[in-house]
């Protein structure tokens, strides 16, 4: 299955292909992260800035599932 979100900040998609949604969460959360550091923009954003555990179960409700791979939406493994 195939687990995406948007960016909070820029509202790219991110995606990855997992079999576990809590493990696809926790990439996604991480990759989400790593993408608004690199890109000068975590300091923008207010809604990833709570204890990483705590980010990565709130990505797990937000997630969405896909069949296959969302329409203009960026890998992350």
């Amino acid at each position: 299955m195939y687990y995406a979100h948007k960016c909070t900040y820029c509202l790219k998609i991110f995606y990855t292909y997992h079999g576990n949604k809590e493990r696809a969460a926790e990439v996604l959360f991480h990759g989400i992260k790593k993408h608004l550091i690199d890109y000068n923009e975590d300091h923008k954003e207010y809604e990833m800035d709570e204890h990483p555990d705590i980010e990565i179960d709130q990505m797990y409700y937000a997630v969405t599932e896909h069949e296959e791979p969302p329409s203009g939406g960026h890998e992350l493994r």
